[in-house]
């Protein structure tokens, strides 16, 4: 195995003699292009990142691979999340622990279609917080301001209690990766994400984080307020599927329009669901190993 350190993928080039086999990756170190050739290539770059590289590939006399039916880029999520939070009369000891959720509570998680809005939620309670770390929450109060907020974050470090709350996003064909009319350093145009959040999915959000701002109040906080909703994790924009005409990759990953081009990550998603997308993704990528292989 070898590692080429500080090198930039810049796009795949495609067989002369070909077209399904996709030839080279080219890229760029140390401003130099350099071409690497293998029998089997996999673009692993994230989700934004990899559809960016395969759209790079476009040609004057081929579409961008995995793009053959406008597909290449559609449907990028994310798991629209917030952070309730309480302040309690008793020490909670917040900052300590993880920053990761210590109790899941997927109550009603396959409810997707009860009244109120659409799609599968779950809480993360009794996770770790402090002042600027993840969901921290020293920035969420602007209406304190000055001397106050000091005296305010004093209380807060040892009086908070917090759940926050991810839900699913709704995979839109208008969510999706473009090309930029701007470049990098390179010359390589950067990607261009556009997200709506599905008004069904929306309504879902806020009410749940009404009824986590409920259930703060019943066990006792004086003060409960919210974080503004944000975006979790990113997934899709080469969705995997059976039918080359609504996916771009099948089931491995491999690229429809290519014999030995694949992707591997959270781009291949085809849906979100409401939970963090590891455990998701190392199963995903224990399945393309052991595929990749057997074809050895």
């Amino acid at each position: 195995m070898q590692l080429e350190h500080n090198a930039t993928v810049s796009r795949v080039i495609r067989d002369a003699s070909d077209t399904q086999r996709i030839e080279s990756v080219e890229y760029l170190q140390a401003g130099e292009r350099k071409i690497l050739r293998a029998d089997r290539i996999i673009i692993a770059a994230f989700a934004v990142q990899s559809v960016r590289i395969l759209l790079s590939s476009a040609t004057a006399g081929h579409v961008a691979p995995g793009n053959h039916s406008d597909q290449l880029g559609r449907y990028l999520m994310t798991h629209p999340a917030a952070t309730t939070f309480g302040l309690f009369e008793d020490e909670t000891y917040p900052h300590q622990g993880v920053s990761a959720g210590q109790l899941l509570n997927h109550d009603d998680y396959d409810q997707k279609d009860a009244p109120g809005g659409f799609g599968s939620s779950q809480w993360m309670i009794g996770h770790a917080i402090k002042p600027h770390d993840l969901l921290g929450y020293g920035t969420g109060r602007p209406d304190i301001p000055g001397a106050e907020l000091k005296t305010w974050l004093q209380r807060a470090a040892r009086h908070l209690g917090n759940m926050t709350l991810v839900c699913e996003d709704i995979a839109l064909p208008g969510n999706r990766v473009t090309l930029s009319d701007r470049v990098d350093n390179n010359g390589i145009a950067c990607a261009h994400t556009h997200h709506d959040l599905a008004p069904t999915a929306a309504a879902r959000w806020a009410q749940r984080m009404s009824e986590g701002e409920e259930i703060l109040r019943a066990a006792g906080a004086q003060e409960v307020w919210s974080g503004p909703r944000i975006g979790m994790h990113i997934m899709g924009g080469a969705v995997m599927g059976d039918d080359p005409a609504t996916s771009v990759t099948d089931s491995f990953g491999r690229v429809h329009d290519t014999d030995n081009l694949y992707v591997a990550g959270p781009a291949l998603f085809p849906s979100s669901g409401a939970v963090n997308p590891t455990f998701t993704l190392s199963a995903l990528a224990s399945r393309q190993a052991d595929h990749l292989l057997a074809k050895s």
